[in-house]
């Protein structure tokens, strides 16, 4: 069974306890820790990430050896997980599709500088996926098939820190993964709930956050605020997604349809310069993400 199994869940700290500290290991088949780099003071701490984790064929997408439905890897310090931090507030990043590792750690990078920019200090870390895996719809199916890994992550996580809220923050593509991930909760049953989930220029359908749409019921149950940020004249999502999805994506239009009474949306079109900046600072929304989070 995956970690996501209640019956032989093990969390990682506890995981660590019993067979101290050493080099990187596997748990069952979860997950693997990579590096042992501190957090730096106004930058983020470590990744959880999936990279190599699934494989695009000619015609399919599939676990690659040794991997599974609810797995994942760290990379340097998750606070509070791998060590004995016990941050008020996580922050998980989610990039954007078409993303490689350089791509992806430059976002989150840039998230960084443009939440500190902000005046937010609390800890941040990055979710990183195999975002330029494959055709487009292969790497929405690898965004898809990420939620369970990161919603067993964050019910890990909360397992280890019940005080530390959880907030989400997507990326364009990314948004695909959180959305699901609040629906892997709801159709698990589970009574998982994070702090908030925030899509920046948003790759999901624009009625799929409706409260009769898609992730409605999840966004609903599963956070305290979903807020969605979107630019009107986003090339990316107004030409790309439209046309390969033949639908609006939310972080295009906003929502279509009544969203649940927890949702929020922003128009930032004089905000944000294009697609790859909403996350970035100067020409991205961080500082309303931020403001709205106060």
């Amino acid at each position: 069974m995956g970690r996501g199994d209640d019956s032989t869940r093990v969390t990682r700290r506890a995981y660590l306890r019993t067979v101290g500290t050493g080099a990187a290991i596997t748990v069952g088949l979860g997950a693997a820790a990579t590096g042992t780099a501190g957090a730096f003071e106004g930058s983020y701490a470590g990744r959880i990430t999936t990279r190599g984790h699934l494989s695009a064929g000619l015609f399919s997408v599939d676990y690659t050896p040794r991997h599974d439905r609810t797995d994942y890897d760290t990379s340097g310090t998750i606070p509070g997980f791998t060590d004995d931090a016990s941050p008020s507030e996580l922050v998980v990043f989610v990039h954007r599709y078409d993303k490689d590792l350089t791509g992806a750690l430059d976002s989150l990078r840039g998230f960084n500088d443009a939440l500190r920019s902000a005046g937010y200090d609390e800890a941040l870390i990055g979710y990183d996926w195999d975002a330029d895996e494959g055709r487009w719809g292969q790497t929405v199916t690898i965004a898809d098939w990420n939620a369970d890994k990161l919603g067993t992550f964050v019910r890990d996580y909360q397992d280890e820190r019940p005080d530390t809220d959880v907030r989400l923050v997507a990326h364009g593509g990314g948004a695909k993964t959180v959305a699901e991930c609040l629906e892997f909760f709801m159709d698990r049953g589970y009574d998982t709930s994070v702090k908030s989930v925030d899509l920046l220029g948003g790759a999901v359908d624009n009625d799929s956050v409706a409260t009769d749409g898609q992730y409605g019921q999840a966004i609903a149950d599963h956070c305290d605020t979903c807020r969605n940020y979107y630019k009107t004249d986003d090339d990316f999502l107004g030409w790309t997604y439209a046309w390969k999805e033949w639908d609006k994506a939310v972080g295009d239009t906003g929502a279509e349809g009544e969203p649940p009474a927890n949702y929020e949306e922003y128009d930032v079109t004089e905000d944000v310069s294009d697609h790859d900046s909403f996350p970035l600072p100067d020409d991205g929304c961080v500082s309303t993400v931020v403001d709205n989070w106060s």
